[in-house]
């Protein structure tokens, strides 16, 4: 009978471990990196951009790769990344928690969609074609916290 009650103990406790260790972000790309450094800086939170910071990660993706979405919630707009040259869209997912923009991307979902974490929304987008070959192909994901509005560092959320 104590074996018995032992290993019961021991499998709720794996569960829980297994449950309470799950990310709450899925990834956006399959084999998902972060973007390093290269010749237009570096694609990491809090990476010096002239008199301001970078206030997301960048992953880098191939132009047409399929992005999935970090959250379940509702896609509520497609912003753009510059006023300035409107071929370069964006996407923004809102639920309770959370509030992600992810740009350089082509979404593939509509404006009112209420998306699953993981589901396909978009496609990549060739921001190389901007800036050349010396900058990572990439998308760039931003990340707030709902309620208030402040902005949270991603990194640690995959």
């Amino acid at each position: 009978m104590k074996t018995k009650t032992i290993l019961i103990s021991l499998g709720v406790a794996t569960a829980f471990f297994l449950l309470s260790t799950k990310k709450a972000f899925a990834n956006l790309v399959h084999n998902q990196g972060f973007r390093g450094c290269d010749g237009f800086g570096c694609g990491s939170f809090g990476a010096s951009r002239g008199d301001r910071v970078h206030q997301g990660i960048d992953i880098p993706t191939v132009k047409g790769e399929t992005i999935f979405s970090p959250i379940s919630g509702t896609v509520t707009r497609f912003p753009f990344p510059y006023g300035d040259d409107l071929r370069y869209t964006g996407i923004e997912i809102k639920n309770e928690i959370y509030s992600v923009k992810i740009f350089y991307l082509k979404a593939t979902v509509p404006a009112g969609a209420i998306v699953k974490q993981g589901q396909a929304i978009a496609t990549a987008q060739d921001i190389a074609a901007k800036y050349g070959s010396g900058m990572t192909n990439h998308i760039h994901l931003e990340v707030r916290q709902t309620p208030t509005g402040q902005i949270i560092e991603p990194t640690n959320l995959f």
